[in-house]
């Protein structure tokens, strides 16, 4: 099972699984029984971490080099349901509805539209696409890690990670990638895949 997977098809052990797909909100219930994997190292990255005493991202903050606060996610858990991600300064950067369909909003960058069409499935159901600013973007499921790259058909670009550890949900970021200000773009996708809940 691939927990990273939400709504992907499980593209890893194909001749055992062939046909099946896996789903992230199904809980990743093999986590205690095996050895939590261990992400490749990959260079000239800059490390984030969710921090939560809860265990799930919904409410977290998000350290960065040297444990400097970056982000607040907070979740209103009345029948209504927001989460609410805030920067360093206390200001909301993005709201995102738990409606049936949820709907997310990031300030000044994604207007408010469905997760669904935020992060798109693909027709095959191997990949997430995202348009942000103009840009195509594709998140690619590995078995350890969920990838950000241009969307090209050869040798695309590498912006960064999402990953689960033994100490829970991480992303890494390249230096072009926070040039493009793409740092909400990962705090947001990492809290919608990786909350357990169904985005589509």
């Amino acid at each position: 099972m691939n927990p990273f997977s939400q709504g992907w098809s499980n593209t890893t052990n194909n001749s055992r699984n062939a046909g099946q797909s896996a789903s992230y909100g199904q809980g990743p219930s093999v986590y205690g029984a095996l050895p939590y994997p261990t992400p490749t190292p990959t260079p000239n990255v800059i490390g984030f971490t969710f921090v939560t005493s809860s265990g799930s991202v919904l409410n977290s903050i998000v350290n960065g080099p040297q444990s400097q606060t970056y982000f607040r996610v907070t979740t209103d858990t009345t029948s209504a349901g927001f989460s609410v991600v805030q920067n360093s300064r206390l200001e909301t950067i993005t709201i995102i509805e738990w409606r049936k369909h949820p709907v997310v909003e990031i300030c000044g960058i994604v207007s408010k539209r469905s997760s669904s069409q935020f992060l798109a499935l693909s027709p095959d159901k191997t990949h997430r696409l995202m348009n942000v600013r103009g840009r195509n973007y594709r998140w690619m499921p590995d078995a350890h890690y969920i990838g950000l790259y241009s969307v090209s058909a050869v040798n695309p670009q590498f912006f960064g990670r999402i990953s689960q550890t033994r100490d829970g949900t991480e992303f890494e970021v390249t230096a072009e990638a926070l040039q493009l200000g793409l740092l909400e773009i990962f705090v947001v996708s990492a809290v919608l895949l990786m909350c357990g809940r169904n985005i589509d």
